[in-house]
Parts: structure tokens; C-alpha cells; sequence
């Protein structure tokens, strides 16, 4: 065997060997108030995801009380036991020479929203930093997006972002704001912006493609509003809501900032003078306590459904050669509607029509709970001949998504204000 044929042969061996290694655990699924969390872990380990993913929320929801909390687009937790389970869930960051192994990884795919976790990175009490700052750091960004008829400036909404990815739940307590040491570092022996040119900086500016400066961006937006939120004992917490709140109702940024905050030139000095302090203060609240562990529904999950849910993670992450590894693995176990789906995407993304057409099909026959699965049917059942039948499956594909998730937007709006009969719905939003 030539050395060519011997490299994809070795690289299918090894995706197999990862597979029947994710197989080889027990997958379990545990249930709170507002959150589905998937793991190979204990069901404690997986609790305790879940109580924290809630207790998160409930900080939000205190500290911006208008805030939509709930997310447009259905989000999934797989949170996993170790670094090789980690490892088998996102291969490409142990593939690239000096990457970075997460602990977390948020990742948008076409039907949901997944974030993929270690379970076993605990913080203990005297710690001032979250393990899993990134994937927080997307969850409050998503939330900030969806709440407000527009947008916030680039670097308020990613600076409230870094603020609150370093949210701690701890014991009997949570803490929002603690400094992120890494980030004022970075301030103190580097450059950076005057307030004025930070506020300028469009969303799509082409210094935010740059990684080196983003990282510098991140780091001051994060730094400013620290500032702004908890600098001199708090006296402009209520005008940065004000702010945000003319922003919302459509006032020009530079002049809402004046309004409300004052000229921003004057802030570049008692800014300077913030981030060179060593102690800085943040807010502390109770825990929810209607939120509690032993309250959660859990099960185990068969190793058909085990290996659809990390299908679906492979999919969105177009990772089709593992994606369809799962897939094969759970029609060997028992099959589950979940395969179908993820088989209906991949076919998608290759733009067969057709095969994606019939493995959706499939999927809504064997009753999935995927809402996408109707969804998408719906629109490539549009593609063809459309008569009187079609369009009344159409109508009843698109009343099951809406059924399934109310809070889809697109084909509500779809159904309820044009009907199907004004043209196919192409984009899941």
C-alpha cells in the first residue's frame, strides 16, 4: 500500500477509533427550567452545568431586567468529562500545531446553536476567573442582540460581553464583574486607544478582522466599561443605562454618549487611572434560589441518541466525515430521528436537493423534535412542482416547526403574514 492510500485509510481509522471511544461511555441528559444538558459525565458533574447555566441566566436577568432571555435559535449543551472527550467532540483545535485545547467551544450551525464544554473544570471559591469566558461571552452577546430594536456600538456590546463572560457561581453567592487579570495586562504594557477613537470603530471595520487588534479592542471595550459600570463606587451605572436605553430608541451614538455619559475626551484620563489600580469593585448577588439541582429531570440517553447528538455538534462544526461516522453508528445502535436530520444538513450543505429532501422527510415521519427538520422540508418542498396538496404540507411542515419552537421568527412570519403561496423561506434565522 503506497503511502497516499495509507493516509486516508489512517485518518478514517483513527475518526472511527475516537467514535467507538465516545460510544464506549454512558451518555446521559439532564433537563433544568431552561436548559438541556447532554454528557458522558456523572449526572452531579452534568447537575451542576445546569445549575450554573441557570444561575447565570438569573444574573442576567437581575442586572438588565429588560433583557430577552430566552434564545430565538434553540441552544445545545454537550458537556463532556475530560480533554480526549473533548478532544473526540472538536478535533480541529488538537490538529493545528500550537493551538490552543478549549474548554469550551460555541458554534452556530444551520438548525441550533451548540456550546461544547468540559464538565470537569470546577472554580473554586478564592478563583477570580471563569473557566469557560468565551462560550459566555457568546451566550450574553446572542442575549444583548436579540433585546434591543438595535444594535449597541461594537465596543459597548462586547465590552458588557467581557464583563459578564467572568460571571462566578459560587456556593451561596454570584459574582459579576471580577477583574479579568489577562485583559488589564494587556492595557498597562501595551498601547491603546484614546476613548474617543475607541468609540469610533465600526462593526465592520476592517481593524476588527485583525486578531491582534481585536484582542486590544476586546481588552479596552472589557476595560471600559468595568469603568463605566463600577468605577468611583458606581455613580455612572444608571447613566450607561440611559445611554443604552436612547440608543435603543434610535439617538445617534455620538450624541446619546454626550447626553448621557458626558464628553468622552474627559473620560481618557480618569480611565488611565482606573486601569493602573490593583483592586477593583463588582457586583455581588444572591443565588436564585428557585433553581435548584435536586429539581432537574435527568435519563440516560441510548447510544443511538448519544451518537445523533454528537452528529449534529460534527455538522455544525462541517465536520462531515465524523458527522457521518455518528450517523453510521446510530443506525447501527437503533437509529434515531436525530441522524435523519443531521444526514437531511450534510446532504444540504452539498446542495443535494433531492437526498436532503428525502432524509428531512424521513426525519419528520420518525416525529423528531428537530423544528428545522420541518422547516427546511417546507422550503425544499417549495423548489417543486407546487399544487393544492403540496401547499397544504407546506402549511402543516410549517405549523409543526412554530409548534415545536415558537420562537422562530422566520417561519411564523412566513406562515402568519404571506402564507407559503408568496415564495420559499431559504435562510433559518
Amino acid at each position: 500500500m503506497t503511502l497516499l492510500r495509507r493516509v486516508p485509510f489512517l485518518f478514517l481509522l483513527l475518526v472511527c477509533m475516537a467514535h467507538r471511544a465516545a460510544a464506549a461511555d454512558q451518555w446521559i441528559e439532564v433537563r433544568s427550567p431552561h436548559f438541556v444538558v447532554v454528557s458522558n459525565d456523572s449526572e452531579g458533574a452534568t447537575r451542576t452545568v445546569n445549575w450554573q447555566l441557570e444561575q447565570i441566566r438569573s444574573a442576567i436577568g437581575m442586572l438588565w431586567p429588560w433583557a430577552k432571555l430566552d434564545l430565538n435559535k434553540p441552544l445545545a449543551v454537550l458537556a463532556v468529562k475530560d480533554e480526549p472527550s473533548m478532544k473526540a467532540l472538536v478535533p480541529e483545535y488538537w490538529e493545528r500545531r500550537n493551538a490552543v485545547h478549549p474548554a469550551t467551544v460555541w458554534v452556530g450551525g444551520v438548525d441550533q446553536t451548540y456550546l461544547a464544554m468540559r464538565s470537569d473544570l470546577e472554580g473554586q471559591d478564592d478563583a477570580t476567573t471563569n473557566p469557560y469566558l468565551t462560550s459566555y461571552f457568546s451566550y450574553v452577546s446572542m442575549i444583548l442582540q436579540q433585546s434591543l430594536p438595535r444594535r449597541l456600538p461594537v465596543w459597548l456590546e462586547r465590552g458588557l460581553a467581557g464583563v459578564m463572560s467572568n460571571t462566578l457561581v459560587r456556593q451561596n453567592r454570584i459574582l459579576v464583574g471580577a477583574p479579568i487579570p489577562w485583559k488589564l495586562e494587556r492595557l498597562r504594557t501595551g498601547t491603546r486607544q484614546t476613548i474617543p477613537a475607541l468609540l469610533q470603530v465600526a462593526p465592520n471595520s476592517n481593524l476588527l478582522r485583525d486578531s491582534e487588534f481585536l484582542q486590544s479592542f476586546d481588552a479596552e471595550s472589557y476595560a471600559f466599561v468595568h469603568y463605566l459600570m463600577f468605577g468611583e463606587g458606581g455613580v455612572r451605572t444608571a447613566k450607561l443605562d440611559r445611554f443604552m436605553q436612547m440608543i435603543a430608541n434610535g439617538t445617534a451614538s455620538d450624541a446619546a454618549f454626550r447626553e448621557a455619559l458626558g464628553p468622552p475626551e474627559d473620560l481618557d484620563g480618569p480611565f488611565a487611572v482606573y486601569i493602573s489600580r490593583s483592586l477593583f469593585s463588582y457586583k455581588q448577588f444572591n443565588l436564585d434560589a428557585a433553581v435548584k439541582k435536586q429539581g432537574f429531570t435527568s435519563r440516560a440517553l441510548s447510544p443511538a441518541e448519544a451518537a445523533g447528538c454528537r452528529a449534529h455538534l460534527h455538522a455544525a462544526m462541517r465536520r462531515p466525515v465524523e458527522a457521518r461516522a455518528a450517523i453510521a453508528e446510530a443506525r447501527k445502535a437503533g437509529d434515531v430521528p436525530e441522524a435523519l436530520v443531521v444526514d437531511g444538513i450534510l446532504l444540504d450543505a452539498e446542495n443535494k436537493d433531492h437526498e436532503a429532501q428525502q432524509a428531512f422527510s424521513r426525519a419528520v415521519d420518525a416525529k423528531t423534535t428537530n423544528p428545522y427538520a420541518y422547516y427546511r422540508l417546507a422550503s425544499l418542498l417549495w423548489s417543486g412542482p407546487v399544487d393544492r396538496e403540496a401547499l397544504t404540507r407546506i402549511e402543516q411542515l410549517l405549523t409543526q416547526a412554530i409548534g415545536l419552537n415558537t420562537g422562530l421568527p422566520r417561519p411564523t412570519r412566513w406562515l402568519a403574514t404571506r402564507g407559503p403561496r408568496s415564495g420559499p423561506a431559504t435562510r433559518w434565522r
